[in-house]
């Protein structure tokens, strides 16, 4: 399986990386390489073809008028405008890119509805759709994370589809999720019928997605292809997004909310990018000892100071301006539109910081928040190491190293579970304090008093070591958490 999507990724990559050198999109500057209706027939490229299910390969092009014969205003569907009414006041149809250029030639589906005969979930949520047009994007968008798969997720589904299917692939499998999760809301369903209609799935229904799922998000993830949302960028731009580009609301992702509303939250990023029901209460810390109660991706929890373990008081400063910029997440990770999401200096970061400051404070934020990381690491071995005998035994039960046996958790007090919580809550985030360096430096000083309350010494100095090998150290975490869910599913 795992070569098979390798496979798969390198060759989109390709038919992408062909398709930037000649063509720039569709209607846009350069050649095209899917031709607006009005210019002669859809050329479709070979990777597009794949896509399409056998029955519509020899099928013909009828035109976006057949289409809306059925999904126009007299289709039986509610809660929403029809599909093709709210197409025609797109961008899309203005450039005369219509149904067949995204769900291919339709004269087999006209003549007998059937998904088995047009382009739908799961393959029409493929990138590989819009990146007929779009092709600089695609390209970029290609070398993001979103573009790949979390492998441990798509064989946990496999193998347990009904847990770790209707759960995980809400943000772990693009076509599940834009099946599955954002066409239902855009119908006016609520997250209690979506979720419902998700628990109803067979177990065969979800493996056949997991066999289709060959990225993690896609452009049908934030953007819907069929209407204009009212969801605008920070400048102000009408790009169909799904979801609001920014939301102080933190309702939807506070401790210990279910699945359902989590990944429903309306923040384009942060349904997804957030730490999924994460709990810093005493209770959840004594209750969930396995690993870290929250997900990997609580980076907007950090962008909002919550949920990390904090004083009796909270913190006199929760955020800094980068909860408030214009676009949230977007301002930084999607500047000028960059598709690989990772942050330039010189658009990401302003009008705030020129280039140079925004590097030096980079650098500066990191270099303190991984010191303090490790300091932190240091004095919960040395707690470990002087009750147990061994340096090791302070983690959670799954990431101790192979060969050790983890203590009964009765044994870990309290004060070192809120301790490896922000420690890992840091470290999961991934910025180093970029995203929040005030809300960072706070739940270290919250981890070091509550190992103070135990004696525990002081830490042996971090700043001793290299960058290198500090990032190295907290890499190795890392990956070993990751290693732990590996484990789980063999």
């Amino acid at each position: 399986m795992h070569r098979k999507r390798i496979l798969w990724l390198a060759s989109v990559s390709l038919a992408l990386a062909v398709a930037v050198v000649a063509l720039e999109g569709c209607g846009g500057g350069g050649g095209l390489l899917v031709q607006p209706p009005g210019t002669g027939t859809p050329s479709p490229s070979s990777r597009f073809i794949e896509l399409l299910p056998a029955a519509q390969k020899d099928a013909t092009y009828v035109g976006a008028e057949q289409c809306a014969k059925c999904h126009g205003a007299g289709s039986k569907q509610t809660g929403a405008e029809p599909v093709a009414v709210a197409w025609s006041k797109t961008k899309h149809a203005q450039v005369n890119v219509g149904c067949e250029q995204c769900h291919g030639p339709g004269s087999k589906h006209a003549a007998a509805p059937s998904k088995e005969n047009i382009l739908t979930y799961p393959n029409v949520a493929s990138s590989v759709v819009c990146g007929q047009c779009h092709g600089t994007i695609a390209a970029q968008y290609e070398q993001s994370g979103h573009a790949g798969v979390v492998e441990v997720v798509i064989e946990e589904a496999e193998s347990n589809p009904n847990v770790y299917g209707k759960t995980c692939f809400r943000c772990h499998s693009a076509p599940f999720r834009a099946q599955m999760v954002d066409s239902k809301l855009t119908y006016g369903q609520t997250r209690d019928a979506i979720d419902a209609d998700i628990q109803a799935m067979s177990a065969d229904s979800i493996v056949e997605i997991a066999h289709a799922t060959h990225e993690s998000a896609s452009c049908a993830s934030c953007h819907d292809p069929h209407r204009q949302t009212g969801n605008l960028t920070w400048q102000g731009k009408e790009v169909q997004l799904r979801r609001a580009v920014s939301n102080t609301d933190t309702t939807d992702v506070a401790p210990g909310v279910p699945v359902k509303q989590y990944t429903t939250f309306n923040q384009v990023c942060a349904s997804c990018h957030n730490g999924r029901g994460g709990n810093p209460s005493d209770t959840a810390l004594n209750t969930g000892t396995a690993r870290p109660n929250f997900h990997d991706s609580n980076q907007y929890n950090m962008l909002m100071g919550m949920t990390g373990v904090e004083g009796q008081s909270g913190p006199v400063v929760r955020t800094t301006a980068h909860a408030t910029a214009p676009g949230q997440c977007s301002h930084c990770h999607v500047a000028n539109a960059r598709h690989t999401f990772t942050v330039s200096y010189d658009t990401g970061c302003s009008p705030c910081h020129t280039a140079a400051d925004a590097a030096a404070r980079v650098q500066a934020t990191k270099s303190q928040i991984e010191q303090g990381l490790l300091a932190l690491r240091s004095r919960l071995q040395a707690w470990s190491q002087q009750t147990f005998g061994d340096p090791d035994l302070w983690n959670y039960t799954t990431l101790i190293p192979a060969g050790k046996t983890a203590p009964p958790q009765a044994q870990v007090p309290i004060e070192v579970k809120r301790a490896r919580h922000n420690y890992w809550f840091i470290l999961r985030d991934a910025s180093f304090g970029v995203h929040n360096a005030v809300y960072a430096r706070y739940l270290l000083e919250v981890a070091n008093a509550n190992l103070d309350r135990l004696g525990v010494g002081a830490a042996s100095r971090a700043a001793d070591l290299s960058p290198a090998t500090r990032r190295a150290i907290l890499q190795s975490d890392l990956q070993r958490l990751k290693d732990s869910y590996r484990r789980g599913v063999e």
